[in-house]
C-alpha cells in the first residue's frame, strides 16, 4: 500500500481544499493505522466469524442505487488511500458485480453489485439467494438522499426534465429516495431469512451536497418509512442476532453534475476535505464497533 503523493497547492477561493488535503497527507500514517484492523476484519482476516473452521469467512455485501457511491466505498475499504488526495470525483457506471480483496489475500469477501435498474433483474438474484443463505455477515446499504449520479449525458435528456433545472433536480432526488426505500424493502425478506448474526450499516453519502439539508436528511432516514423498516428488522431478528447503524458521511467532495459537465448543484461552501476525512474516520469507528459486537458470544 503506497502513500499518496503530497498534494500540490492549487488556487481555491476559500482555501478549504488545499488545507484539507495537506491535513489528510500529514495524518496519513495515523489514518492508515487506525483503519488497518477494521479493514482486515471486513475482508475476513483474523477477526472473521465462521461457524466451521474449514469454511471461508462470511462476506460483506455493499449494495444500493446506481451512482450512490458503492464502488468508491469498496475502494476505500480495500485499502486504496488515494481518496485522501483525490480531485473531484467522476461517476463511472458499473456493468457487472465488482469484487474487492486484500492485496495479500486472493479470497473474495466484499461484493458490490451494480445498482442500475436495468441490471438488478439479472445480477441481483444470486446475491439475494446468498444473503438469504447467510453467506454475508454484514450489509452496507449505500444511499445518497437521492443524489444518484446521472448515467446519461445531459440532464435535459432525462425523462423527468420538463424545462426547469431546479424542478428537475427536486423530482430527480425524490425519485432517488423512493428507490432507496425500494431497495431496503427488497433486501428485507432476505435479511430476515438469513441465519446467524448479521449487521446492517446504512450509509448516507454525499454529505457535502446535502449538508444544509441535514435536518431533512435525518428526518428521512431516522424517521418515516425508512425507520419503520429497520426497526421491524431489528425486532424480527432480535438484539443479540442483529445490529443496525445509520451514518451520514462524504466519501469524496464533488459538485453534482451531469455526464456532460452541466452543473446541477454545487457542494456546500465550507465542507472541506478535513470534514470529509473526519466523516470517513467516523465510518471506521462504527465498523470497529460492529466488529466488537460481532465477536461477542
Amino acid at each position: 500500500m503506497s502513500e499518496p503523493p503530497m498534494p500540490t497547492a492549487t488556487p481555491h477561493e476559500d482555501g478549504f481544499v488545499v488545507r484539507g488535503l495537506v491535513w489528510a497527507w500529514k495524518n496519513y500514517d495515523l489514518i492508515k493505522t487506525r483503519v488497518k484492523g477494521v479493514r482486515e476484519w471486513i475482508f475476513g482476516k483474523p477477526h472473521a466469524v465462521s461457524t466451521v473452521a474449514s469454511e471461508p469467512p462470511r462476506g460483506v455485501l455493499i449494495i444500493g442505487s446506481g451512482g450512490a457511491g458503492k464502488s468508491t466505498l469498496a475502494r476505500i475499504l480495500s485499502g486504496d488511500f488515494t481518496w485522501l488526495t483525490d480531485d473531484p470525483w467522476e461517476y463511472g457506471e458499473s456493468y457487472g458485480i465488482e469484487q474487492y480483496t486484500l492485496q495479500d489475500d486472493p479470497k473474495v469477501s466484499v461484493v458490490v453489485p451494480p445498482g442500475q435498474h436495468a441490471r438488478r433483474h439479472t445480477l441481483w438474484s444470486q446475491i439475494e439467494q446468498d444473503l438469504s443463505a447467510g453467506k454475508y455477515r454484514g450489509v452496507i446499504l449505500v444511499s445518497a438522499y437521492g443524489y444518484h449520479s446521472l448515467a446519461q449525458g445531459s440532464y435535459k435528456g432525462h425523462p423527468l426534465y420538463s424545462g426547469n433545472k431546479d424542478q428537475f433536480l427536486a423530482e430527480f432526488t425524490i425519485r432517488g429516495r423512493e428507490d432507496e426505500i425500494a431497495i431496503l424493502k427488497r433486501l428485507d425478506p432476505h435479511i430476515r431469512a438469513a441465519s446467524g448474526k448479521m449487521w446492517l450499516l446504512s450509509l448516507v453519502v454525499k454529505e457535502d451536497l446535502w449538508f444544509k439539508e441535514r435536518d431533512a436528511v435525518q428526518a428521512f432516514y431516522g424517521g418515516g418509512e425508512f425507520k419503520t423498516l429497520t426497526e421491524d428488522l431489528s425486532r424480527h431478528r432480535g438484539v443479540s442476532n442483529f445490529r443496525y447503524e445509520l451514518l451520514p458521511l462524504s466519501l469524496v467532495i464533488s459538485n453534482f453534475m451531469s455526464r456532460d459537465g452541466e452543473m446541477l448543484r454545487t457542494n456546500t461552501a465550507g465542507y472541506d476535505h478535513r470534514r470529509q476525512v473526519e466523516s470517513v474516520r467516523r465510518l471506521f469507528e462504527v465498523l470497529q464497533a460492529l466488529m466488537e459486537w460481532e465477536a461477542q458470544p
